[in-house]
């Protein structure tokens, strides 16, 4: 069976959304990263600009000047960058979409409809099952009672005869039915009692070599006798 799997579009919507959001955060939050990692880099330039002078007795004044004015205006930089990303999670706080609507809707916009689905499908061919069950139970009791008085005329015939002393032993014989194979067991009964023991395996993995998947119940067109019940 393929199922065709159906989306949930408030999840998928949400999702979408989710995604869309962390990506701007990210590269909000890259912004900040990078500004202070300029900010560490130029002070960790200046730390050596000014070792390194006071080393050698060199003269970089102006140099220092430069990466200092450079520092203050990274310092800039990285107000900004870090207020922007203040003020972007402020904003993204409250999505259109939240968590709560996904769960609050998923009933009655979702899972009902797939609920229903479901019970379209399975419905039909559980009560087909039902009916082929029965039907042929009920078939095993009517076969059993008509041919019962022939049956019960050969059970006297078959005493009488051994009472005479016509045969040494009893000869019984069986009901027509009884001896029937029905789903590789004998009788109506075990045959119907082996079916259920199958399905009661297959639910908990093991299918029966003979099944065969029916993807929709079909319509069996034959003659219908109302049964106690129905």
């Amino acid at each position: 069976m393929t199922i065709k799997v159906h989306d949930y579009k408030l999840l998928e919507d949400f999702k979408a959304e989710q995604t869309e959001r962390a990506v701007k955060l990210t590269q909000y939050q890259q912004d900040a990263e990078g500004a202070r990692a300029r900010l560490n880099e130029l002070q960790t330039q200046y730390e050596i600009t000014f070792t390194r002078s006071v080393k050698e007795g060199t003269d970089v004044t102006a140099e220092l000047l430069k990466i200092d004015q450079d520092i203050e205006t990274q310092r800039e930089v990285v107000a900004r960058r870090e207020r922007d990303l203040v003020l972007v999670h402020q904003a993204m706080r409250n999505t259109k979409i939240s968590p709560v609507d996904v769960v609050a809707r998923y009933k009655p916009d979702f899972a009902d409809g797939i609920r229903s689905e479901f019970e379209e499908l399975v419905n039909p061919k559980l009560q087909l099952a039902l009916d082929l069950i029965l039907s042929a139970i009920a078939d095993g009791k009517e076969y059993s009672a008509a041919y019962q008085p022939i049956h019960q005329e050969i059970d006297d015939h078959v005493k009488g005869n051994h009472k005479r002393g016509l045969t040494r032993e009893i000869m019984l014989q069986n009901h027509p039915t009884d001896n029937a194979r029905i789903h590789n067991a004998v009788g109506v009964t075990s045959g119907v009692r082996k079916l259920l023991e199958e399905v009661s395996q297959f639910t908990f993995g093991k299918t029966p070599h003979s099944y065969k998947y029916i993807d929709v119940a079909p319509t069996v067109k034959t003659k219908t006798t109302e049964k106690a019940g129905k």
